[in-house]
């Protein structure tokens, strides 16, 4: 859900008359928050906070000032940062799992950032509409108590001419706005008309009768006489064709396909091959040449998408395995520091423990019960600080799994790339410089420059003719020189090889950036298993780090506790 709602910015702490200072999302934080939320809503789960795990995450009323430090935490689903003195939508486009969004009661003025995002979602301050086109999955728009100044904003922005574009939006609540203040009904009139797939109005069910009544009572709305199950059948076809279209789009830039779409126009798109149309079958010549340019293009985007598709069956093998391995090792962490607070729990109940021993003995002063307090002591605490020595164990244990997914992952990395990624872009790479790529463009070229040059010397010869024979049937009118193509043989001969020239030029620079991308696409994919691993790693010894410290903490405190008692 995406909510916009009017401003509550913490600045001052009026009680205390004190300046509030802005805080940085930082993981600590998180951790905390995390915390708190499991406390408050009475949430068993272990001390230990897997980032990488995090499905909710709520940051209210923490006076954050910017969006910030939440990589690692793409498995976010539900993400809660009302209330706070944010001012821009950003560094969120890699929550590609999350559904619920709440930036109410911040300062943001404009919609941004969200293109792969969201389900719902809520903001503040805003006083029109942008920034949602790509935003395929709204569902729930709250934008109540903002500053849109009239409906028609809403219904331009949100209307059924957009097509699929807001296909799923079923619920609209913009109750609290300026408009919305006189004639409730009118707004609300409109804004159902317009948008036939919308459920709620200000969170009130419309049915389709009142849909029908509504353009029954006025007559400029009779015009749009269309039912929410036509609409939205009409729109599953068009989406059913943009699907298909972005499929095949999707596919052609996966396979760098895309950069030869327009090879035909780069090609001829030349000054000199425009000056040589005025002789005759030149034109017919560059016909017969788009033609066989555009039959190999579409069988060399043809081969090359389906071995890229080979490549993109690899890669989702090898991703999988890889996630496969990530949570080997999460089960391995897991099940590593679940031993662990066992223990903890056995040595601190023993404590617990000697306290009820030592409180209900009703012989306490006796000798023989000291000494059995005593023993009875020195066991629990011997037990905490075998426990304490155990925490150097645990972070050795923990480190070792951390050391070892790297070391496994990056050996994958470094096979996948070898083995199979290097071959399919060698593959790829021949495709597009062989026989059914551009070395056939080449030979396209090669020809046409021939075909070329054979009709300039034979308007030239007949040109010559014409003007040593002016009472012959030729008409020298017929040559339209106005760029001095007949003044010299040589001289449009050359003009002429100049053309060949410069289209094997641009198949040639066309190929290499294909070929050159393929390679670069292939070092970028590795680069980003290795940086994405480097992150996770960071962020776990980061965290092993810290859970050790605060169990020694723990630990230091009750044997604190413990010595003060006998000092006492």
């Amino acid at each position: 859900m995406l909510e916009f709602k009017g401003p509550s910015l913490p600045k001052t702490d009026k009680k205390n008359k004190q300046i509030i200072e802005p805080v940085v999302i930082a993981e600590n934080l998180i951790i905390q928050s995390v915390r708190d939320y499991n406390f408050e809503n009475k949430i068993i789960a272990s001390d230990t906070v897997l980032l990488q795990q995090l499905r909710q995450l709520t940051l209210s009323f923490k006076n954050i000032w910017k969006i910030e430090n939440l990589q690692g935490l793409e498995k976010l689903e539900k993400l809660q940062l009302d209330n706070n003195i944010i001012q821009k939508i950003e560094n969120i486009g890699h929550l590609v799992h999350l559904q619920w969004l709440d930036l109410s009661f911040n300062a943001i003025a404009e919609i941004q950032g969200l293109d792969t995002l969201i389900l719902h979602y809520s903001i503040t301050q805003i006083t029109t509409l942008k920034g949602l086109d790509n935003c395929r999955k709204l569902n729930v728009f709250s934008i109540g108590n903002n500053k849109i100044p009239s409906f028609e904003i809403i219904t331009t922005y949100f209307s059924k001419e957009k097509g699929i574009r807001f296909k799923n939006l079923q619920v609209l609540n913009v109750a609290g706005n300026p408009f919305t203040k006189e004639k409730e009904s009118e707004y609300k009139n409109h804004i159902i008309n317009q948008l036939p797939n919308l459920r709620y109005i200000d969170y009130q069910f419309i049915d389709e009768n009142q849909r029908n009544q509504i353009r029954e009572s006025d007559e400029k709305f009779r015009s749009d006489q269309v039912s929410q199950d036509e609409y939205l059948k009409h729109l599953e076809g068009i989406e059913e064709d943009e699907k298909k279209r972005a499929e095949e789009m999707r596919k052609m830039k996966s396979a760098n396909m895309d950069l030869v779409e327009d090879l035909i126009d780069e090609l001829i798109k030349d000054e000199e091959l425009e000056k040589v149309k005025i002789l005759k079958g030149v034109e017919e010549e560059i016909v017969k040449f788009q033609e066989k340019i555009k039959e190999t293009v579409e069988n060399l985007q043809k081969l090359v998408i389906a071995k890229n598709g080979q490549k993109l069956v690899a890669i989702d093998k090898f991703e999988q395995a890889v996630r496969q391995r990530e949570a080997q090792s999460e089960r391995e962490t897991i099940e590593t520091l679940r031993k662990f607070e066992h223990t903890k729990k056995l040595a601190f109940r023993a404590k617990d423990d000697y306290e009820h021993f030592k409180k209900n003995n009703n012989d306490r002063d006796s000798a023989d019960a000291q000494r059995r307090f005593e023993a009875a002591k020195r066991s629990w605490r011997d037990g905490l600080e075998k426990l304490r020595e155990q925490t150097f164990l645990l972070k050795d244990n923990l480190l070792y799994i951390e050391h070892q997914i790297m070391v496994d992952i990056e050996s994958s990395i470094q096979n996948f790339d070898s083995n199979q990624l290097s071959t399919v872009a060698k593959e790829i790479q021949e495709l597009v410089s062989g026989d059914h790529g551009f070395r056939k463009i080449g030979e396209a070229v090669k020809e046409f420059g021939t075909k070329l040059l054979d009709i300039a010397k034979t308007e030239f010869d007949r040109y010559v003719a014409a003007q040593s024979n002016p009472n012959g049937n030729q008409d020298v009118s017929e040559w339209d020189d106005e760029n001095g193509l007949f003044e010299n043989k040589e001289t449009l001969l050359a003009s002429v090889g100049n053309i060949k020239e410069n289209l094997s030029t641009k198949a040639v620079n066309k190929e290499s950036s294909i070929t050159i991308k393929v390679d670069k696409d292939i070092k970028a994919l590795t680069t980003s298993y290795r940086e994405r691993q480097y992150e996770r790693n960071r962020k776990n010894v980061v965290q092993i780090h810290k859970q050790i410290e605060e169990y020694r903490k723990l630990i230091d405190e009750k044997l604190e506790a413990s010595d003060e008692e006998s000092d006492g």
